[in-house]
Parts: structure tokens; C-alpha cells; sequence
């Protein structure tokens, strides 16, 4: 749930494994892991009209609901009752600016002469609360590459909902506010790049970039196995959406999974 595929489905959807997987009431264990694959269909690119499978790993861990990898990146988190508040270190595997079979990356030929977008690392924080089904976060994330060091805000709500004893249902809902850098970085089209590409130059600004809905559904198998489906749909906003780059404002992702939770 990407920065295509880490926004979208790393974080979104990867995410789901280790605590979709956990029973509700279960005691929290020193080690939480999980291990699986998935299959995933996404755009091309933020703001593509053409799509394209990826097989995905589905590798996350949690200790002592401290220290966790998969959701959003590593990261370390205090929490107390219902408060989370932490932070970490996450990845912007950035854009390609032709096709590319890489399972992590983002490209289309249709971007030649806008260049690659190099890979980045970002800072996050974070905090979250949660009560009961109900779980409200509000993050915000730095890059520090030397193309993408923009900010990335996001504010998100997901309801976590027992259908029966083997099947959850997760509804959820973000907004992602970014600021001039990025949306430059990603959206924007200079001058050099307007006589390269097929695009008119165009300049982006601060703003909402998107607002995107979906829902998960996990189904236990058994003790250890797990399958599960995830759709969104995100609407793309403001600069993002005036952007030349937009061919299509709103795009859908979709993941199924098996996972094995130790």
C-alpha cells in the first residue's frame, strides 16, 4: 500500500500479514513472523492508465510489538494502552523512466526524457491510536535522495472487523499530503524534460497529492496458514492531478496472498 509499490502495497497490503494474521485477545509474543508471497496488479506509474502484475515476498516481523519490519519499514514504536507514537527508516525505490521487470520498481517507456528517479531513504514517525476495531494514524516521512527529498505526509483510518472466527475484515482510508519537492520530483516537468518527453513542461506546488479507500480480507486456515485479498482505488488530487504525467487521475491495486505466520 509507491513511491508506488512501497506506498500502495508494501505498506498496504504487506502490512496485513503479521496483524491480520494474530487473533483478537491473543497475548502479545516476543517474536511475531511472518513469511508468504503474493501477487499484485498496480499501475504502471502514479497517474499510468496501464497496469502490470508483480509477484511480491511477503516478509514481515514484529518483537515484543516494539521493534517491526514490513509495515511502512523499520521502525521502533512506545506505546502505552491505546497510543503508539515511534518512528524509522523506510525506502522510495524511486521511478524508472522506461519498462522494467523489476518486482520494487515503477516505470513506463512513455516517461523517457523525464530520467530516472533514484532510490531514496526516508524518515518516518509516526502515531497511532487505537480503540477497539478502530485505528486512526497520522505519519509523516522525509526522503533524503539526492533527486526525491521531499515530505510525505499521510492520515489514515482502518477498522479491523471479525466477520467470523477465520475471517477479518479490514476497511481502511488515507489522505497523503506532499509537499513542493516531491510533487516537483514525481509530477512536475521542467523545461529540459519538456523538449525530451512527450510532456508539456508544467510546475507542481504543495498540496494533497491523494485520497485513496480499500479493504483487506484475511481468511485462517489454520493455526499457522493464512490467505488474504486486498482492492483500492486512490484518486490522485491537486498538482498530482493537473500533472501532464496524470493520464488517468484514479487507478485501482488489488493483492492476493498466503501467508505462514511462526
Amino acid at each position: 500500500m509507491k513511491i508506488l509499490l512501497p506506498t500502495i502495497l508494501a505498506c498496504a497490503f504487506l502490512a496485513c500479514g503479521p496483524a491480520l494474521a494474530q487473533r483478537a485477545g491473543e497475548p502479545v509474543r516476543d517474536w511475531d513472523i511472518t513469511l508468504g508471497v503474493a501477487g499484485a496488479v498496480h499501475p504502471t506509474f502514479e497517474g499510468s492508465d496501464r497496469y502490470r502484475f508483480s509477484p511480491l515476498p511477503l516478509v514481515t516481523f514484529k518483537w515484543r510489538d516494539t521493534i517491526s519490519f514490513g509495515e511502512g519499514g523499520l521502525s521502533a514504536a512506545w506505546h502505552n494502552k491505546h497510543l503508539r507514537i515511534g518512528g524509522g527508516l523506510t525506502f522510495d525505490p524511486g521511478r524508472k523512466d522506461h519498462s522494467t521487470g523489476g518486482i520494487f520498481e515503477s516505470g513506463d517507456d512513455r516517461l523517457k526524457g523525464l530520467g530516472t528517479i533514484n532510490a531514496a531513504l526516508g524518515f518516518r514517525g509516526f502515531a497511532e491510536y487505537r480503540r477497539g476495531p478502530l485505528s486512526v494514524e497520522l505519519s509523516g516521512t522525509k526522503f533524503t535522495g539526492s533527486q526525491n527529498s521531499g515530505i510525505l505526509a499521510n492520515l489514515g483510518l482502518s477498522l479491523t472487523l471479525p466477520l467470523t472466527q477465520k475471517l477479518i475484515f479490514i476497511p481502511n482510508v488515507r489522505a497523503t499530503w506532499a509537499d513542493g519537492t516531491y510533487t516537483q520530483t514525481y509530477f512536475g516537468v521542467t523545461a529540459p524534460q519538456a523538449a525530451a518527453s512527450i510532456f508539456p513542461a508544467f510546475s507542481a506546488g504543495a498540496g494533497i497529492k491523494d485520497v485513496r479507500g480499500g479493504a483487506s480480507l484475511i481468511y485462517r486456515l489454520n493455526r499457522h496458514w493464512f490467505v488474504g485479498a486486498s482492492a483500492g482505488v486512490v484518486r490522485l488530487m491537486g498538482p498530482a492531478a493537473r500533472s501532464p504525467i496524470s493520464l488517468d487521475d484514479t487507478s485501482v491495486t488489488g493483492m492476493t496472498m498466503i501467508g505462514y505466520r511462526f
